[in-house]
């Protein structure tokens, strides 16, 4: 029974009891009037006469028409209420039938409009190859724009344009499988495009043709296309499998059936076509780590394709494709194969520590230290040219580091066993490299070329040591001194460099908030001491001095003093200006005052007395002479030094929260501190100062404030 039907069957019941409970009220409203009529005459009647002349029978008679009378009015009352309750479900129902009415009508007009819609761009705007270049930005701005495959199945929609849109979408389908199918890149590259958007738009035309649509992908794939179509078939084909990957009853046609034809293709279309590198890496790594078991037949090649890249040669040139490259290689190692994931996973990792192993070796021209050689990917061999072979070897760690990254940080399905003792002894000696090549007593010509690279090489074994403790949490506590031995050897800083510093406070930072005193007890005080040293950055400038002789001055040059003497004029005057702060933003500067910040909020009692004294005054410095204006600054420092104001203001709000015993208080100069920086340009500052002063309100007393 469709819904217009039954709304008008309701419609006509609820009409038929309406008039039914209507007409039975208004018999009881006849025979209520009759009952008082009668009963009026009846107590008239008693009234003009005495008690004793009414007979017992009489009495009996006004009493039952009493009751008569009063059991009718009650049913009436009854009657009413469900006349009135009828009365509006009726009115409901009109409504609703009003408001259906113009539901079917609305939905009828949106189906034909699609209808329309779609028979237009397949009968005129892709009727031929010539249409199709012309109109297919056309085609997909509409595509995307207007829900065209929305309708199908819907209900309260007419037979008729039921069926004409239907036939409409079957044509649509017909046009695309043909457009992708086509003679020429364009048409091809128009069906991919709408294959795709279809299927988005529609999981229920995806469902009926996802098999189809895969099968004729994976065609394109094998053929020689222009790249922006092979583009967008691995992207469509990503899409698809992405989508009833989940799905159980795609599993044994689309699944099993196309995955493992789709990665041979990929892995074949790689070599002719080496411009898609990071399209194939995606999908390799998609494909490996949605469907390990189906993916085994694959794993030899993929691996070797990845580590074509982690050789060392891209890494300059391409460090994104090196980065996918290594995850593509994190997901294959817990797909197994002859061996289950936990053991290839571990010798995954031993081969890049291996390796890793291998380029110090080089670099430091030493042997290796264990007795056996280290499992190592095989890789190509190094330059014969030191020149050219221990650039090469740091490229080759960096990108081995990108390995070891991905592994750690690769989410499993198994429990893994993290050899954290050789990860951390490789991340050791990586530090140690540049402090080993400088004490050496050997003049080679080889170690002129460690401080070039110990900024990338630093990089490397903060990169790793920062990995650990994201990806092994509290696990890392016991190697925590470890840790603290290897920043040790990083802080030497032997070369200035300023992404190494920002890496290094970085680092520092993310311990501290990690593990607070249990990794600051292990850091030697010099290395708090260099951290405090990064935020000072204002240097003071005076003007030359400027004299005038008697004849230049003003006319007024003899004055009375406040003691009644008057002054001689002077031969000469000396104006000299006042000293100017001049203020350079940088990179460390910002990391610096994070790690500050992260010392006075979770370890305040690391600094001494004298140092977080110089800690306060220098940030109450930076803070009055930005309130003051006396300080002079680059353009460029000047449009982005928001960020370095609110970390000052935040540990300003630190050290007030964690005071130290020993120090004055540097409470009220904070108090207006915080009270100028609400006039900040900067929203993130004026916040910053707002809840600062909202969480130092109850330490002022408003009758004892703080003392000097």
């Amino acid at each position: 029974m469709s819904t217009d039907v039954a709304a008008s069957i309701l419609f006509g019941d609820l009409r038929d009891a309406y008039d039914k409970q209507h007409m039975r009220v208004d018999t009881l409203r006849t025979a209520a009037g009759k009952l008082e009529a009668q009963f009026l005459v009846s107590v008239r009647d008693r009234a003009t006469r005495r008690n004793s002349s009414v007979s017992e029978k009489e009495r009996q008679a006004h009493d039952e028409l009493r009751r008569l009378l009063n059991q009718t009015r009650q049913r009436l009352a009854e009657e009413l209420q469900h006349l009135q309750w009828i009365r509006r479900r009726h009115n409901m129902a009109i409504i609703n039938r009003k408001a259906h009415n113009r539901f079917l009508s609305g939905m009828d007009d949106k189906v034909a409009r699609a209808e329309r819609t779609l028979s237009l761009l397949t009968t005129t705007f892709l009727a031929n190859t010539e249409a199709v270049k012309a109109n297919i930005s056309l085609v997909l701005d509409t595509v995307l724009s207007q829900n065209l495959f929305a309708y199908i199945d819907a209900t309260g929609v007419s037979v008729e344009t039921a069926k004409r849109y239907t036939s409409a979408v079957q044509k649509w389908q017909a046009r695309i499988n043909s457009l992708v199918t086509g003679k020429t890149s364009e048409t091809r590259m128009a069906g991919v495009l709408l294959v795709k958007h279809t299927a988005l738009q529609s999981p229920q035309l995806l469902s009926e043709n996802v098999a189809k649509w895969t099968t004729s992908l994976l065609g394109v794939l094998g053929k020689a296309e222009v790249m922006p179509v092979l583009i967008a078939t691995l992207q469509t084909l990503l899409a698809f499998i992405d989508a009833v990957r989940d799905v159980p009853m795609f599993y044994r046609d689309i699944i099993s059936a196309q995955v493992p034809r789709m990665n041979q293709a990929i892995l074949a279309m790689v070599d002719k076509n080496p411009d898609l590198m990071s399209q194939v890496l995606e999908v390799l790594d998609r494909s490996a780590t949605w469907f390990p078991t189906l993916f085994r037949p694959s794993i030899d090649k993929a691996e070797a394709l990845c580590l074509r890249l982690l050789d060392g040669s891209d890494m300059r040139n391409s460090p994104e494709l090196c980065e996918q490259a290594a995850k593509c290689l994190a997901a294959l190692s817990l797909a197994g194969g002859k061996i289950t994931a936990e053991e290839r996973w571990f010798q995954c990792a031993q081969q890049a520590m291996g390796t890793i192993q291998q380029c110090i070796d080089h670099m430091m021209c030493t042997g290796s230290d264990a007795g056996e050689p280290a499992q190592q990917f095989a890789l190509p061999l190094l330059a014969d040219d030191f020149a050219v072979s221990i650039p090469q070897a740091a490229d080759r760690i960096s990108a081995m580091t990108e390995v070891l990254i991905a592994l750690l940080t690769q989410p499993t399905h198994v429990d893994i066993p993290v050899p954290v003792d050789g990860i951390l002894g490789i991340a050791s000696r990586l530090a140690m490299v540049p402090v080993r090549a400088g004490s050496s007593k050997n003049a080679r010509s080889e170690y002129d070329l460690i401080p070039l690279l110990t900024p990338q090489i630093q990089r490397a074994s903060i990169r790793i040591m920062a990995v650990l403790a994201i990806a092994l949490g509290s696990h890392m506590q016991p190697y925590l001194s470890a840790v603290a031995r290897a920043v040790t050897a990083i802080n030497t800083r032997q070369v200035v460099s300023p992404a190494l510093n920002v890496a290094l406070h970085c680092l520092l930072q993310l311990y501290i908030e990690r593990y607070g005193y249990g990794f600051v007890m292990h850091l030697p005080y010099d290395l708090v001491v260099s951290t405090a040293d990064d935020i000072c950055v204002q240097q003071k400038t005076k003007a030359a001095k400027v004299t005038m002789t008697a004849s230049e001055s003003a006319p007024s040059s003899k004055k009375r003093g406040g003691n009644g003497k008057s002054r001689g004029p002077n031969t000469f005057g000396v104006i000299e200006s006042a000293q100017a702060t001049h203020i350079h933003w940088d990179d460390t500067v910002l990391a610096a005052l994070k790690t500050v910040l992260a010392l006075l909020q979770h370890t305040p009692t690391v600094f001494t007395s004298a140092l977080r004294t110089r800690v306060d005054s220098q940030v109450l410095t930076l803070l009055m002479l930005f309130a003051i204006g006396g300080m002079e600054m680059p353009f460029a420092s000047r449009q982005s030094d928001a960020p370095h104001r609110a970390l000052l203001y935040r540990c300003l709000e630190a050290s007030i929260l964690s005071p130290d015993p020993w120090q004055k208080a540097i409470l009220p100069h904070a108090v207006s501190a915080f009270s100028a920086g609400l006039a900040d340009p900067s929203t993130a500052v004026r916040d910053v100062c707002a809840e600062a002063l909202v969480t130092i309100d109850p330490i002022i007393h408003s009758r004892l404030p703080a003392q000097l």
